[in-house]
């Protein structure tokens, strides 16, 4: 296992992800890299495990203490990182003596699937919403409501615009703004 100290002059974005920490546990790694980014061009490669950030262990961080050490870096970023194979060799099955396969970093699919579940927060084009807010949709089953027709929003609209123009509502904006020109003493 290869580690190494990658200096990033900033400022924000660096150009990588992380996954994994503590609150997982699984290893805080990176699981993506912008092209053409700071990390990138530093030679940070997807699966380098982080060992610290900014001079910090960062073996006993939960992913968000991470995020943050990270974001609190400003205009310089220093990582170790620990590196199991060379970055543009493809991956081996590594064997124990005994011929049985090394257990994956991830103790469980359901954190496996988690991890995967969060990988992306941001709107996906045409629908207007995150993957986490449809996750959230599809638990909670709202999944399926729709928005107010068009017609329904007219027809509020429409209300809305009525009552402005009511004697009931003119006299109420009358009383109200003399009665604040009162209190204020603008008007005796």
């Amino acid at each position: 296992m290869d580690s190494f100290k990658v200096e990033l002059e900033g400022p924000a974005p660096w150009g990588f992800r992380l996954q994994g920490g503590k609150d997982f546990n699984v290893p805080l790694s990176i699981s993506r890299l912008t092209p053409g980014g700071k990390a990138a061009q530093a030679g940070v490669a997807v699966g380098d495990w982080v060992l610290s950030i900014d001079g910090e262990n960062a073996g006993g961080l939960t992913h968000i203490e991470a995020q943050n050490k990270i974001r609190a870096c400003g205009e310089h970023l220093s990582l170790g990182l620990s590196r199991v194979q060379p970055a543009q060799s493809k991956p081996r099955k590594v064997q124990t003596p005994d011929k049985q396969p090394l257990r994956p970093l991830v103790p469980d699919a359901s954190k496996q699937r988690l991890m995967e579940d969060t990988e992306d927060w941001r709107p996906r084009p045409g629908t207007g919403q995150s993957r986490s807010f449809r996750i959230l949709a599809h638990l909670t089953g709202t999944e399926f409501m729709q928005d107010p027709d068009e017609e329904h929003l007219k027809k509020s609209r429409e209300k809305y615009v009525l009552e402005l123009q009511s004697p009931r509502y003119t006299r109420l904006r009358d009383w109200h703004h003399q009665r604040s020109a009162h209190v204020l003493n603008v008007q005796s």
